[in-house]
């Protein structure tokens, strides 16, 4: 187990409570449904939110890495579980008969339907562009493969790890455009495309190459080989770029541990801007620079800390009156990552680091 703050853990662990509830109390619904403001209602009933529920499966496995406690390290795996577990029930099947998704029934799905809804209370067949209505946005699916897998790993779970594969396999030929060799960034619940939509080889392809890779890596099934060496052509002459966004540039600092750190540079010359307090109006998008933070050699994490005490304080302060700020789960479970990294989320020693020359 890593050495951590046990203090900062248990900050992490409370955040994560305040949104799902505690895997060991017996008589609390965990996890409990996010708010109806951040996830549309699932066919069930419940109400699940993909990119919040991959972090907290991430959250919870890099709990259970740091915990030397058997017990303890148990519940923190039994609450990864429960969470994919509510994903795959909720999200993996269609919100209602007037939105099917539709059925895969080759490659094994843990679902029975190709790929995993965003959880967007809004719907309509034909999805849009942006970020209104509820359909399948590739750079949630991936984080998603990355939480199976870790959890897979930890837990010594091929199941979870045959499910990423399987998902993977699954949504491959419909988030690929064959047209213009990349991954498009959303598609309708029934996988179908957005009409008029196409794209080139992005940062979204290169972070496919690099999980799907990370699967096959562990021995996942079914094979993804074919899919690897479509991506690895594609992906020729790729130059990835380095973004001032805080989002956007904390994830670009997570995946450069698997290219190298060929990024770094760039890394560090984005991050003033990126890792600024101004960020706070949507707390969410600074904690996923406060994440990548932790991921990039030679900056100061004394900056760092300082930024993570200002969430922590603004997420303290809703949580005493009881009140769910705006983007709440997502805010909080965003900061518990942040204050766990590197934990799950960190590239492990055998994995590979790739060259796209």
């Amino acid at each position: 187990p890593q050495s951590m703050d046990n203090a900062e853990a248990g900050e992490a662990e409370a955040l994560l409570a305040s949104v799902y509830g505690r895997v060991e109390v017996k008589t609390q619904q965990f996890p409990l449904p996010l708010p109806e403001e951040e996830a549309g209602e699932c066919a069930n009933g419940d109400r699940r939110y993909l990119w919040t529920d991959a972090f907290a499966v991430l959250s919870y496995v890099s709990l259970a890495r740091r915990e030397s406690d058997v017990g303890r390290r148990q519940a923190h795996l039994t609450a990864a579980q429960k969470v994919v577990n509510a994903v795959h029930q909720g999200l993996g099947r269609a919100s209602s008969e007037d939105y099917p998704m539709r059925e895969e029934i080759t490659t094994g799905s843990p679902c029975g339907f190709v790929g995993l809804r965003i959880g967007k209370a809004r719907r309509r067949r034909a999805t849009d562009y942006g970020m209104t209505y509820d359909g399948m946005y590739w750079h949630y699916v991936d984080k998603w493969l990355v939480a199976l897998l870790r959890l897979g790993q930890e837990a010594k779970d091929r199941v979870r790890v045959n499910e990423a594969a399987a998902i993977a396999k699954g949504v491959f030929p419909f988030f690929f455009d064959t047209r213009g060799s990349g991954i498009r960034w959303k598609l309708n619940v029934d996988a179908s495309s957005i009409e008029g939509t196409g794209t080139r080889p992005n940062d979204d392809l290169l972070n496919a190459y690099i999980v799907y890779s990370l699967i096959q890596h562990e021995g996942g099934t079914p094979d993804l080989s074919d899919e690897i060496a479509v991506m690895r052509h594609a992906l020729r002459g790729y130059h990835p770029s380095v973004t001032d966004d805080p989002l956007g540039w904390g994830l670009e600092a997570w995946t450069d541990q698997w290219l190298g750190g060929g990024r770094t540079q760039a890394l560090l010359s984005a991050a003033s801007t990126a890792l600024s307090s101004a960020h706070m109006i949507l707390p969410f998008r600074l904690y996923g620079a406060l994440l990548g933070a932790k991921f990039v050699p030679g900056l100061p994490q004394r900056d760092v800390a300082a930024l993570t005490q200002v969430g922590l304080e603004y997420e303290r302060k809703h949580m005493a009156v009881a009140r769910f700020e705006e983007h709440s789960s997502i805010n909080r479970v965003m900061l518990a990552a942040a204050m766990l990294a590197p934990g799950a989320l960190a590239r492990l020693p055998a994995e590979p680091v790739f060259d796209l020359q």
